[in-house]
C-alpha cells in the first residue's frame, strides 16, 4: 500500500504542479496581452510624435525657403540699384555736359552784347 500512496501523493503533486504551470501560463499570456496593447500604444505614440517633428522640420525648411528668397530678391534688388546708379550717372553726365554746354552760350551771348 505504501507504493499506491506513493503514487496517488505524486500524482496529487503533479496535479498541483499541472494547475500551477496552468495558472503562471494564463498569467504569462494576460502579461503579453498587456505588453502588445503597450506596444502598439507606444508605436502609435512614436509614429504621432514623428508627425509632429515632420511637420516643424517642414516648417523650418519652409521659413529656409522664404529667407533665401527674400535674400535673393534683396541681392537682386541691390544689383538693379547698382545698374540705376550707373545709368543715373550717365545722365548727370550728360545734363553736366549740356548745362556747360548751355553756361558757354550764355557766356558767348553776353560777351556779345
Amino acid at each position: 500500500m505504501t507504493v499506491l500512496v506513493r503514487l496517488e501523493t505524486g500524482l496529487s503533486e503533479l496535479r498541483s504542479d499541472v494547475a500551477g504551470l496552468r495558472t503562471e501560463q494564463t498569467a504569462m499570456h494576460t502579461e503579453q496581452t498587456a505588453m502588445r496593447a503597450e506596444i502598439t500604444t507606444l508605436r502609435v505614440e512614436v509614429m504621432a510624435r514623428m508627425d509632429r517633428l515632420q511637420n516643424t522640420l517642414i516648417a523650418v525648411e519652409d521659413d529656409i525657403a522664404v529667407n533665401m528668397g527674400a535674400a535673393d530678391a534683396a541681392q537682386r534688388v541691390n544689383e538693379n540699384t547698382r545698374e540705376d546708379l550707373r545709368s543715373l550717372r550717365e545722365q548727370v553726365s550728360v545734363m553736366w555736359r549740356q548745362l556747360k554746354a548751355v553756361e558757354a552760350r550764355v557766356r558767348e551771348i553776353s560777351d556779345g552784347h
